[in-house]
């Protein structure tokens, strides 16, 4: 059912089942470490790219919730 909601929502295109949880949280990281960097060089957090940048971050702890999830079940 989770993997059905997952593809629906469009974010099919993140298959993250080759990465490790510490891949995971890193990828997440570097994503709000990029979000950081744009507001501090002047970025509106309605900008494209932040915009772009959160979109991404929601796909992967959508990722993580789902996980998650699969475990606690």
């Amino acid at each position: 059912m989770c993997e059905s909601v997952f593809r629906k929502e469009g974010y099919a295109r993140y298959d993250s089942s080759h990465f490790s949880d510490e891949t995971l949280q890193n990828v997440m990281k570097n994503i709000l470490n990029q979000m950081e960097e744009a507001v501090q060089q002047g970025e509106s957090l309605t900008s494209e790219y932040v915009v772009q940048l959160s979109q991404q971050l929601d796909a992967y702890v959508l990722i993580a919730q789902i996980r998650k999830m699969r475990c606690v079940n």
